[in-house]
């Protein structure tokens, strides 16, 4: 047995006697709670969320960044790369959901076995994940590879934008293996209690990201001067460190968990429990997306092609408000996962509650800015009159949104952490289908209300996917879910 993986338990031994036990006549005694081992259980509770959460927070605003800097060179490009790489984008944010959605598993099943002083049983699910992600990383580039030209077409771009779409996808493909090895290991990490480390890792995809972006566009040619190309070179690049280092700290076991090489041999076991909890998180997260592309397909279809860089521009702005709010979400999955493991649901409640309270502060403070400075943000961004016109108004509209967007992150995030990820998926299933996507096409098409008739619908949606996500959690069937 590898020494580093002793199993951590803090229960006595049968065959050790109790001096201080109760005599027989005695009722039983309520056990103690136990802290989680991979928590800052000494700090008070919303000191433990903005510890575990600071991290993520940074990690997530840093990596919307990588977009950030794409979206806003192609703007400064042309209107049709802007266009191009806004759908490009949005396949992109698939590629990561899909990849995403593995790391659900892994979250839920080390937190667990954190929580419980099971370190063996982590370090199992550790390898088990990065055998999925180099497996499932490869499938999704391939599909990203031959689908790009389709993903163009159905989005409803031509000629130009269309060419520019299909390259800067296929150029990213390349990078999908690294991308799933870098995101499913942050969630492993997380799921053990290390939010810094996967920071670190993104704050280097980033300079890296910058830096080569930016040359292969603006530096003199031969070293720059390639356009979008260019764009999309300097992510896959970045991409590629960071998947190397992450690699580098799971092998170095700086997190609380380990990757051994015996632990890379198939374990079906472990590998079913990964599945069993990760795949409805994969089903939801794609349908999510499909309901998504069928929003912006509906905006392509107004006729309009510059509206569907206005939809893409908005959204990459929001992001710096519901980024912070997935941070939390991310907080809340492992606090929640390592108190149920510690067998207490009283505290596994609180945190959730605490960082719902947190990231909605956060949230709402970004839905004023929105409302009352929308230009500002705007002109960071792109300087063509297209986007200046629209933009402004769909984020004014986003903006009374956040505090049902901040509710539906973060409870669904602890449902998910407790391993809930089949009522997850079926709420967002018929939060998506039954209501967002039939108003978006009434209100946008039939009734002919345009961009800002569809941003209103999706508001409405977003206020009304926090409430049924709210009403399941005060409901608590999440905490009696078993992993």
């Amino acid at each position: 047995m590898n020494r580093h993986e002793d199993q951590i338990d803090s229960t006595r031994s049968p065959s050790t006697p109790d001096l201080g036990a109760a005599p027989a006549s005695a009722p039983p005694q309520r056990k103690p709670r136990r802290p989680a081992a991979g928590l800052p259980t000494h700090l008070s509770l919303p000191r433990q969320v903005w510890v575990l959460a600071m991290w993520p927070m940074l990690e997530q605003l840093m990596g919307s960044l990588v977009g950030f800097v794409d979206t806003t060179l192609a703007g400064h490009i042309s209107e049709q790369a802007t266009n191009g790489i806004g759908v490009a984008s949005f396949a992109t944010w698939l590629m990561g959901l899909l990849q995403g959605a593995v790391g659900v598993g892994s979250t839920a099943v080390i937190a667990r076995a954190i929580g419980a002083r099971h370190r063996r049983e982590a370090n199992s699910a550790v390898g088990q994940s990065m055998i999925l992600a180099a497996t499932w990383g490869i499938m999704i580039g391939f599909g990203f590879y031959f689908g790009a030209p389709v993903l163009a077409s159905g989005f409803g771009l031509h000629s130009e934008s269309h060419a520019l779409c299909t390259l800067y996808l296929r150029l990213l493909s390349i990078a999908a293996p690294c991308m799933a090895i870098l995101f499913i290991g942050a969630s492993c990490l997380r799921g053990a209690g290390d939010f810094r480390s996967p920071f670190y890792v993104i704050v280097v995809v980033n300079i890296v990201n910058v830096v080569c972006s930016i040359t292969l566009v603006s530096a003199p040619a031969p070293l720059g001067g390639y356009g979008l190309k260019g764009v999309a070179m300097g992510t896959v690049i970045a991409w590629i460190v960071g998947a190397a280092l992450m690699v580098y700290y799971l092998l170095r076991g700086r997190g609380g968990v380990r990757l051994h090489r015996h632990r890379l041999g198939f374990n079906p076991s472990m590998m079913w429990r990964l599945i069993r909890i990760g795949g409805p998180s994969l089903i939801e997260n794609g349908a999510v997306w499909f309901g998504h592309a069928l929003v912006l397909a509906i905006v392509g279809r107004l006729g309009a092609e510059a509206l569907i860089g206005s939809h893409h521009i908005a959204i990459r702005i929001e992001a710096f408000s519901f980024l912070p709010g997935f941070a939390f979400s991310l907080a809340a999955a492992t606090m929640v996962g390592q108190y149920l493991g510690a067998q207490d649901t009283s505290m596994a409640r609180r945190s959730a509650w605490a960082c719902w309270a947190f990231a909605s502060a956060i949230m709402v403070v970004f839905g004023a800015a929105f409302i009352l400075i929308p230009q500002v943000f705007v002109r960071i961004v792109t300087d063509e009159p297209a986007f200046l016109n629209t933009v402004p108004q769909l984020l004014v509209i986003a903006g009374w949104a956040q505090i049902g967007f901040a509710t539906s992150m973060v409870l669904s995030g602890a449902m998910r952490g407790a391993g809930d990820t089949r009522m997850t998926m079926l709420l967002n299933f018929f939060s998506t289908y039954a209501v967002r996507l039939p108003l978006v096409w009434l209100v946008g098409i039939h009734y002919d209300y345009g961009i800002t008739g569809i941003w209103w619908v999706l508001s409405a949606e977003l206020l009304f996917r926090g409430g049924i996500f709210l009403a399941r959690f005060l409901q608590g069937g999440w905490a009696k879910v078993e992993v």
